[in-house]
């Protein structure tokens, strides 16, 4: 019977422990991802898939974000710690007896600003001032220009940036 009795009360306060603020809810807006459009260099107006896509962080020891086939927007983090976040955007091309890979690199460069959400959420980041640098390789770069649409990253809804290839 004390058994039970302690049980008992153990599980009480197990669970009154427990407030809805432990639980962050999923449609809480927290950090956003920048959402990038890819379009057609010859008419930006026209969405143009990138057939097979891979992006990369472009430092010392570089993690692949994300991989992705006929794609015409992505959405990828950028870094919370600093004011800039540089990817390598790696472009696959399969052709009967060859596989032709061409990467780009662009650095996007925005400042900070963090906000609290709640006890379960923590804090998010919003970035402001987006801007973006694709770095040039002459007639090298399969992405042309890189333009930046909403310079304020705070919600996923909409491109932030397109990419014209």
């Amino acid at each position: 019977m004390i058994k039970r009795g302690i049980l008992f009360i153990f599980i009480i306060f197990t669970f009154k422990g427990c407030t809805k603020d432990d639980i962050c809810p999923p449609d809480t807006a927290t950090t956003a991802k920048v959402v990038i459009a890819f379009s057609d260099f010859a008419n930006p107006a026209n969405a143009k898939n990138v057939n097979v896509l891979s992006v990369q962080t472009d430092y010392e020891t570089s993690v692949e974000v994300i991989s992705f086939e006929n794609t015409k927007e992505i959405a990828i983090p950028l870094s919370t710690t600093s004011d800039t976040t540089k990817y390598k955007f790696i472009r696959t091309t399969y052709r009967t007896n060859d596989t032709l890979t061409n990467t780009d690199k662009v650095m996007f460069i925005y400042q900070r600003q963090d906000g609290y959400v709640n006890r379960a959420c923590g804090f998010k980041t919003e970035y402001y001032n987006l801007d973006s640098k694709l770095e040039p390789e002459g007639n090298e770069n399969w992405i042309k220009l890189v333009t930046v649409i909403r310079e304020t990253v705070n919600d996923e809804n909409s491109p932030h940036v397109t990419m014209l290839h």
